[in-house]
């Protein structure tokens, strides 16, 4: 009989847990937010007076809690019989061995529990999978959310879009999801090589509290805290949503990488809900994403939407576009004003310009961001010059466009130039929503 609280043990393995040998260790992630000491005690108290007490009264062995590297990492003492506990992973159809995340399937679980255990379940992950960082937020200090954060290194994207739809299912509206993949974290750039940023489930913070709870006090007291701040309301539930018109993606260097599932290799998505319509969410708004997928053509970059870099590296690639696609050419070069291009009927074609422009000029950058305001950045540099190569004789050719002061340099293209719509022919093949690159 798995009660609520062996549930809660089930679910923070599910978050967090690895299984070998015979034993496991649970680890709690709270980075900086856990090591303030007035949350140490909190966190020390739950663990002593909750998770060890759990599993005492239930599976009749004590565990200890260690700090390290950021981490609260919870363990059996001793080396206890811990086959009851692998039998109720194996009733609720969850995997006992390795990192369970990786290859987790809930479907079981939400079947079989029931009530009072099937939160607690779900507790035990929050536990050990939400996050309660003040930038967690739709744009604003006034909306801020609660964010189921999964490692990139599971690929479970199966699980991610189950368990969403579980929340919602149980009346909590997904403000947004991010999901492991270049289409998402990588959408301009095709050669950006940190896109492996991970999946975030993200609810605002009265949603979330309205059906659910956290077991460690710690994260409860803080979630009232934020709780205090929305002034934003939900949007509505996602089979209700009307989809803006989406920004286009590039096709990523890595779109066919063996990291990825099958359900999502080789595959653009346009839209976090078209993740979820393709991997078969109920509450996915199919009618929304069929009208986007038809009009697919006006959403890929075949060619490099805003390549970024130095001078060299973006020269290398210029070269190489050129050679792949051109047999004899020209390159004509000539150099512009900030003033002169902003006012440019055509440059304006080239989807990603004025964010490749803030980039070759802003002082700062974050990472290969520019840092502050893009009207400002234009505005101290009005009268700065840079220099354009391009194809010659080339409707809207790719351009290779830098900055000899600092050394940067970007490659950008037009989603209507003719090489780029003659690509998309040859190379996406469309069944109802799924876009595929071959």
């Amino acid at each position: 009989m798995i009660n609520h609280d062996k549930a809660y043990i089930l679910g923070l393995l599910i978050g967090n847990g690895t299984i070998t040998k015979n034993t496991f260790i649970i680890k709690l992630p709270f980075k900086k937010w856990g090591m303030q000491p007035d949350k140490m005690n909190k966190i020390a108290t739950d663990i002593l007076t909750k998770i060890c007490d759990k599993f005492q009264k239930n599976y009749n062995f004590p565990v200890s809690y260690e700090i390290g590297n950021s981490q609260w990492i919870i363990k059996p003492i001793g080396n206890p019989d811990i086959s009851e506990l692998l039998t109720d992973l194996s009733e609720l159809g969850l995997p006992n061995s390795g990192f369970l995340l990786e290859k987790v399937s809930i479907s079981t679980a939400k079947q079989k529990l029931k009530g009072v255990s099937k939160e607690s379940f779900l507790s035990g992950i929050f536990d050990t999978r939400a996050s309660l960082t003040k930038s967690h937020r739709r744009f604003t200090d006034t909306a801020p959310v609660v964010s189921i954060e999964i490692p990139g290194s599971t690929n479970n994207f199966d699980f991610v879009v189950s368990f969403c739809s579980w929340l919602n299912e149980l009346g909590t509206t997904t403000d947004q999801i991010l999901f492991n993949h270049p289409c998402q974290h990588s959408a301009s750039d095709p050669t950006y090589k940190g896109w492996k940023k991970g999946f975030k489930i993200r609810f605002l913070v009265n949603s979330f509290i309205a059906k659910h709870s956290f077991a460690l006090k710690a994260k409860a007291f803080d979630v009232d805290k934020l709780k205090q701040l929305q002034e934003k309301n939900e949007q509505n539930a996602c089979y209700k949503r009307k989809l803006n018109k989406p920004s286009p993606v590039s096709i990523h260097n890595d779109i066919n990488s063996s990291s990825l599932p099958q359900s999502v290799r080789n595959k653009l998505f346009f839209h976090y809900h078209h993740y979820c319509a393709v991997l078969g969410c109920k509450y996915a708004p199919i009618d929304e994403i069929k009208k986007i997928a038809t009009n697919y053509t006006d959403y890929i970059f075949v060619l490099p939407r805003l390549e970024k870099g130095t001078k060299e590296e973006i020269k290398k690639s210029f070269n190489q576009l050129n050679k792949k696609y051109f047999k004899d050419f020209v390159i004509t070069e000539y150099k512009m004003t900030i003033a002169e291009a902003l006012k440019n009927e055509t440059l304006k074609k080239y989807y990603d310009f004025k964010q490749g422009l803030a980039y070759l000029f802003s002082i700062k950058l974050n990472g290969k961001r520019h840092s502050g305001s893009m009207d400002k950045i234009f505005e101290v540099n009005n009268n700065k010059e840079f220099t354009i190569q391009k194809v010659s004789n080339v409707h809207l050719p790719s351009l290779f466009i830098f900055n000899d002061n600092n050394n940067r340099a970007i490659l950008i293209s037009a989603i209507s130039s003719n090489l780029n719509q003659k690509l998309i022919k040859e190379h996406i093949t469309v069944k109802n929503i799924e876009i595929n690159y071959k």
